[in-house]
This record gives C-alpha cells, sequence and structure tokens, in this order.
C-alpha cells in the first residue's frame, strides 16, 4: 500500500465504535515506515524461539526456573504435574499458593521482555526473600517446554482472576513482534489467590526417570524443609515446599524424596540452634537408642552460657548414620551408604538456597573427615556418617559472598558458624557413643561392669588462630612479657610457614606422581579400546588382499578391489595418527590448560571415517563461546574420554540396527566448562542411569567364551565409564547423565572447572 493508502485505511479505523487495536497497531507500524529522516529497530517473531533456545536449552533449567519463579512470588508451595508426559506431546501443569498477578502486571512483567522488576525490587514483598529467578528467564522457560501456554493468576490484592493463552507457534521468522496478539480474558478462579501455569504440547517426553531427575536437581538447590518455625507472626517465612506428581490423565502418584525416606533409618536427629540473643543449644534425639538430651554450648567450652557474639538466627538438623553393627536394616544399607558417598555431609542454606561448595562430595568445611583421621575422639563421624544441613538468612550475622561467589568469606561470623556447629555435632555424637557403651577415646578404661568410665570431653575451638592469639596479648598484663610472648610467636609462625611450604611440595609432587599414574591409565584404556577397534580394519584388509589373489587375472575385479583396498588404509592411517598423537602426548608430564576445540576438532577429524563406515554421521562440534578452558588437564585424559563415549555410542547405535548421529557441544557457565556428548542409539534405561559409572558395570559383556563374537561386537570391561568419572572427579568436575536434546536419546555431560587467571599464566 501506499502512505496515502495506509493514511485512509487507519483512519477509516479509527472511526469505527468498536476499534481492532491489532489492526491499528499494524497499520501505524507501516506508516512508520515511510519515514524517511528517521528509522526505528525491528523485532523478528522467530527471536522469541531464538532466545528460548538459547537461553534455557535444557529442559531441567527450563523448569527450575518456573520453581524459582513461584518462590520469587511468595509462595508456600508448588505442584508440578507431568500428565501423559512419557511421549512428547504431554502437559505440565504448575500451580503455586504465591502472591499472584494482575493484569498490569501479567501485561508489563510477564509480556514485557527484558523487564527489570526483579532488578528494580530484588526481595519479595510479603516474606523479603531474596528473588532466586533469573531475570526475564521464565517467558523463555515456558516456550521452550511447550507449544502453548496459559496463565491463570489471581493477585493478593484483587479479586477478579485472568487468563492469558499463548500459542508459541506464532512466533515464527517473517513475522513482526508487535502484530502477534495473544488473549487475555477475566474468569472465574476457585482459589484466594496463585497462578497456574498449563503448558500444552510439551516438546519433549518426560519419562520418569528424566521427571525423577529434575526433581533430584531441584531439592539440590533448595532448602529440604524450614527449620525456622512459623508462630503465626506477620512477615515470617513459612517456607517453601515443591512436589512432583506422575499422572495418567485420571489418577497421579507423587514422587518421593530418596534423602527423605532414608532419614527414618537415621540412627539420631540432632538439631542445633543459635537464637536471636547469640545463645547457643542442641539436641539430640534416638528412639532406637532412647535419647533425648539437650544442653547448651558456649564459644567458650568452659563456659556454656557465653555467647557466639557474631551470629544468630542460626539451625541446623543432621540426621546421623552409623554403618556398623544392626543399627540399619540391612535390606537399606547399602543404598543409604551409596547415597552418602554422593550426597553426604552437611550442607549450607542461605535464604532458602544452597550456597556451593558446602557439602558437596570431598569438601570438607566442618573439618569432620580431619577431625576423623586424627583420632582423638574415636566415634564415627565423617561427613557420609550425615545427611544434614546448616539455614541461616541475611539477618544470622555478617555473611558474605567471595568475590568469585563460590562460597562465604571466611570471616569471624563464617569462624564462627564452623565452631558452633561442628563442636555440637561432635559433642551430640559422644553422648550417642556414651549411650552404646562404645569407646571414645584412647586411654579410656572400662569398669569391672565392662562400661567404659565416664570422662569429661572438652571439644574445643577450631577457630583460634595464630592471628587471633595475636589479638589476646594486646590485652594481656606486663610489657615485657607481652613483648617475649611476642617474639616467640612470630617465631612459630616463621616455624610454621617454612613447615607449610614443605608440606605444599610434597603433596604438589604427590598430586603430579597419581596424576601420570592416571594418565597412563588412562592411556591404557585407550590403546586397549584402540586394539578392539583396529581389528576390523585388519579383517577387511585380509579379505581384500584375498580377493586380490584370487582375481589377480581379472583387471577390472582387481582394481575395483584394489580401490577398497586404499580406502581402508587411508581410513586406518587416518585412525593410526590420532592415537599415535595420543601416545606422544605422554612424553610431556606437565598439565596445561585445556581449550575444548583442540581436543574435540582433532577427535572429529580422526573419527570421521570410521564413523561413515558404520553407518553414523559424526556431526561438526558446537562451541557456544570462546576461550574454553579448562583448569591444567593432560590432553590424553580428553583422548580416553572421548574416545570412550565415541565407542560407547557406536554400540548403542549398532543395536538399533539403523543410521545413527552423534553430536558434541561445548560451553561455559559461571564455574565450568562442559562438554556434552550426545547420540541417537537405543538409550540409557532409567535403571542403568545411576550405574553405569561404577565398575565393572557394562551391559555388552558376555556370559561365557563361547558367546564371543569378535568380529561383529566390541566387548564391554565395566571400566571404561569408571576412569572418565575418575579423570573427572579428579579435577573437582562432575560428570552425570542430563536429559537429551531434541533428536537425540542419551547425552552426558562432563563439567570440569574454568580456568583461573594463574592457570592461563602458563600459556601465554
Amino acid at each position: 500500500m501506499t502512505e496515502s493508502e495506509v493514511k485512509e485505511k487507519l483512519s477509516h479505523l479509527l472511526s469505527q465504535e468498536n476499534l481492532d487495536y491489532s489492526a491499528i497497531l499494524s497499520l501505524s507500524n507501516r506508516l512508520s515506515q515511510f519515514d524517511k529522516g528517521n528509522v526505528r529497530f525491528s523485532v523478528d517473531a522467530g527471536v522469541i524461539d531464538r532466545l528460548g533456545n538459547e537461553l534455557v536449552s535444557r529442559q531441567e533449567t527450563a523448569v527450575s526456573e518456573l520453581v524459582k519463579n513461584s518462590y520469587d512470588a511468595d509462595a508456600t508451595y508448588v505442584k508440578l504435574t507431568f500428565i501423559n508426559s512419557n511421549e512428547t506431546g504431554g502437559t505440565l501443569v504448575i500451580e503455586d499458593s504465591g502472591v499472584g498477578m494482575t493484569k498490569e502486571q501479567l501485561i508489563n512483567g510477564f509480556m514485557r521482555i527484558s523487564s527489570t522488576d526483579k532488578v528494580r525490587h530484588p526481595y519479595s514483598d510479603l516474606y523479603n526473600r531474596k528473588r532466586a529467578g533469573k531475570k526475564g528467564i521464565g517467558r523463555f522457560a515456558v516456550q521452550r517446554l511447550g507449544r502453548n501456554l496459559s496463565i491463570i493468576t489471581k493477585s493478593i490484592n484483587e479479586d477478579r482472576a485472568y487468563k492469558l493463552s499463548i500459542d508459541w507457534d506464532e512466533y515464527v521468522g517473517e513475522k513482526n513482534l508487535i502484530d502477534i496478539t495473544n488473549t487475555i480474558e477475566e474468569i472465574n478462579y476457585d482459589k484466594i489467590f496463585g497462578t497456574t501455569l498449563r503448558i500444552e504440547n510439551l516438546r519433549d517426553k518426560w519419562t520418569e526417570a528424566a521427571i525423577k531427575r529434575i526433581y533430584r536437581y531441584v531439592s539440590d538447590i533448595m532448602q529440604p524443609f524450614p527449620l525456622s518455625k512459623n508462630n503465626n507472626e506477620e512477615g515470617v517465612d513459612p517456607g517453601f515446599k515443591a512436589t512432583f506428581y506422575i499422572s495418567d490423565g485420571i489418577s497421579k502418584r507423587k514422587i518421593v524424596d530418596d534423602k527423605i525416606m532414608i532419614y527414618d533409618h537415621a540412627v539420631a536427629v540432632i538439631d542445633g540452634h543459635v537464637d536471636a540473643h547469640h545463645k547457643a543449644g542442641y539436641s539430640v534425639f534416638s528412639s532406637k537408642l532412647g535419647i533425648d538430651f539437650s544442653d547448651d554450648i558456649g564459644i567458650d567450652p568452659d563456659n556454656k552460657n557465653s555467647l557466639f557474639d557474631k551470629i544468630k538466627n542460626v539451625k541446623f538438623r543432621a540426621y546421623y548414620y552409623i554403618y556398623e553393627g544392626n543399627l540399619i536394616p540391612k535390606m537399606h544399607l547399602n543404598a543409604i551408604r551409596k547415597l552418602a558417598n554422593v550426597a553426604g555431609g552437611i550442607r549450607l542454606y542461605r535464604n532458602g538456597f544452597r550456597v556451593l561448595p558446602y557439602g558437596e562430595p570431598g569438601d570438607d568445611w566442618l573439618s569432620l573427615d580431619m577431625s576423623t583421621r586424627r583420632r582423638s575422639i574415636l566415634p564415627t563421624h565423617t561427613n557420609i556418617s550425615f545427611f544434614g544441613f546448616v539455614e541461616i538468612d541475611d539477618s544470622s550475622g555478617d555473611f558474605e559472598e567471595t568475590s568469585s561467589r563460590e562460597g562465604l568469606m571466611n570471616n569471624d561470623a563464617m569462624i564462627q558458624l564452623q565452631n558452633f556447629t561442628y563442636r555440637a555435632i561432635l559433642n551430640s555424637v559422644i553422648k550417642i557413643a556414651e549411650v552404646r557403651n562404645i569407646k571414645v577415646v584412647s586411654g579410656q578404661k572400662k569398669d569391672e561392669k565392662g562400661n567404659w568410665e565416664k570422662i569429661d570431653i572438652r571439644v574445643k575451638n577450631i577457630a583460634h588462630t595464630l592471628d587471633e592469639l595475636d589479638k589476646a596479648l594486646e590485652t594481656g598484663d606486663g610489657v615485657v612479657a607481652k613483648k617475649q610472648r611476642r617474639k616467640k610467636i612470630a617465631k612459630l609462625k616463621k616455624d610454621l610457614e617454612e613447615v607449610d611450604r614443605l608440606q605444599k611440595q610434597e603433596i604438589s609432587k604427590t598430586l603430579k606422581e597419581r596424576s601420570m599414574l592416571r594418565v597412563l591409565g588412562s592411556v591404557g584404556l585407550t590403546i586397549g579400546q584402540f586394539i578392539h577397534e583396529i581389528k576390523y580394519h585388519f579383517d577387511n584388509i585380509k579379505d581384500d588382499i584375498n580377493v586380490l589373489i584370487q582375481d589377480l587375472q581379472d583387471n577390472y575385479k582387481a582394481l575395483e578391489r584394489l580401490c577398497i583396498l586404499n580406502d581402508n588404509f587411508a581410513s586406518f592411517s587416518t585412525y593410526m595418527s590420532y592415537f599415535d598423537n595420543v601416545i606422544s602426548l605422554n612424553i610431556v608430564r606437565e598439565l596445561r590448560p585445556i581449550e575444548l576445540r583442540t581436543v574435540v576438532k582433532p577427535f572429529i577429524e580422526s573419527m570421521y571415517s570410521d564413523a561413515i563406515k558404520v553407518g553414523i554421521e559424526l556431526l561438526p562440534a558446537e562451541f557456544i563461546g570462546y576461550n574454553l578452558y579448562t583448569k591444567p588437564m593432560h590432553p590424553s585424559e580428553w583422548s580416553s574420554i572421548l574416545f570412550n563415549f565415541y565407542t560407547n555410542s557406536k554400540k548403542a547405535i549398532k543395536r538399533i540396527g539403523s543410521f545413527g548421529q552423534i553430536h558434541i557441544e561445548c560451553g561455559a557457565t559461571d564455574k565450568y566448562i562442559y562438554l556434552e556428548f550426545s547420540d541417537t542409539g537405543d538409550g540409557i534405561s532409567p535403571e542403568d542411569e545411576d550405574r553405569i559409572f561404577d565398575e565393572f558395570y557394562t551391559t555388552t559383556s558376555q556370559n561365557s567364551l563361547d558367546s564371543l563374537d569378535y568380529k561383529n561386537q566390541i566387548e564391554g570391561t565395566g571400566l571404561g565409564l569408571k576412569i572418565v568419572k575418575d579423570i573427572v572427579l579428579s579435577y573437582k568436575g562432575n560428570i552425570m547423565v542430563v536429559s537429551p536434546k531434541q533428536h537425540y536419546s542419551t547425552c552426558i555431560r562432563v563439567e570440569i572447572p574454568k580456568a583461573n587467571d594463574k592457570d592461563l599464566e602458563s600459556i601465554i
């Protein structure tokens, strides 16, 4: 249309009694295009789909963001029901008890891309919660999950409820974002307030294993249950709970937390608190042992009434397990111990959300493992003896995040928190040992009745440092005495620094030795896998040579077979060069930061021909971002990781008997460099997801020598993924089975901590 035609049509629409706002808006936008002196940005509607895939590429992330949004809305609970979701096209319903949204909040909040509401209001209105959701991710999370969305919401401040309906398939390229409309209507709602999201036509299938995986993920980032009691005081946070259900459209069943289930088998429950007046106490309860004991604890071990002056409003709960004896039913013992190895310890939650790395495997922030190794207190109290958590909030003390946002600063408040929690737990362990008539310390004697003698155990502060002793000397009497003591302390500090230096040298040497042993083990595994693979090439070459001998007089056939032989040798040569490079890398002993492109691209180039021969398309790797440097590693460790994933994918694709694809994606998060290895094979069954990384566990081994087919099947040893897991964990990384992206059946994700500035200095 010409400019005059647009004006005429717009004028006609504006004169109507019932205005067509969408048409008016569209014509106004077209009219602005005739403005020769000014230009404006326009937005392609397809940006919604692109942002959804880029910002929320994984379904677990999408669901967790929606749970966080419910938390931010001051909900006390959120219920997620997956209906007929074991295949694509199912429905997810998310209901919460939050404060809901007004019509204005729906329009100017949810429907406004890049809304700054959470930036301008970082704390919630009702319970003053620090908002947890990422700014503006929620709308893209629902778009990522399903094709259709209905939001039904009723604000706590209004009597009316509203329903907003969105068809995400409307947001496609070649359309102007401003031209797409979504219906909003006033409806009846049976809740006093709250919000319900109904996401239909789910883009991914959600198996029970996938739902349990996201349930565990959400459970990890959120405090299991509140320890602070709600005394019906206005503004007191009653806590927040997420509940997951699976439904077939008729009935539904609840997903249960494994850790909550095993709480019933704890030997004892230990609770501790520091109240609003800085006074601390703890209690031990055990129905199995008949214990119901409580006592006070002071920052001064000799004075129970002394105050923890830097902390207040702190609570913790620890479920205590003793794995020897008959205190845990044998049918549950192995399962609890196995879970404790990956999820045991005392975690830390601030404002209802997890603070890492406290309570992660290998993290000993309360020195429980160190204390056990010293054996000054004999009853077991390692991290895997507990499932528990500490609860703090903004009123608990001067807790500050480190500049890297990994953990809290080791200031006076943190020292007192560690001091209190450690001593309360240890006092409780000692009380339990006394009731069980278990030896507490070496040198303890038995009386004539066979009972260990009662002794006074003083669990001293673990927080006194030499610097604190310096401060104490400032208040001492006698100038000369103070100078002498300060001189002795200065010498002691110097001696300790020298011991610390020598100890670090030995630790560094030991770590390097262990690292090289792991590297050599990794290379050995790679060579073993290589031998399995290379026999196929030799078989083909041998067959070709036999045919050439028989058909040498037939030039055409001989030439044809000779060409095939040449292709096999070319493939063999490429394959051999890759492993030759892996072996040669072991001449270099030092570890260095690894940029994933430098290991992934050569791997794909080397394996490409082999993949094509067996009917697999090894797709080009996708690298999201630049400078994907891991902390210092050995290159052959990545060779082992990639080759293990590749051979497992080959087996999985071969089992489905059709063409397959393999895809590698690399990128970065705040703390980690990650690699995701995806394939279109037969997938991993839910019961195998947590077992595939165990030693000697394999799905391809044979029962007898007679059943082996050396020409057609690569047999599994059950060690490959175990060694891969050991490599990853040795660098404090993570390895896990995650939900696959569209078109794939399996995805394994490896996370390695990022290289820091000091690490990167070695490659400059």
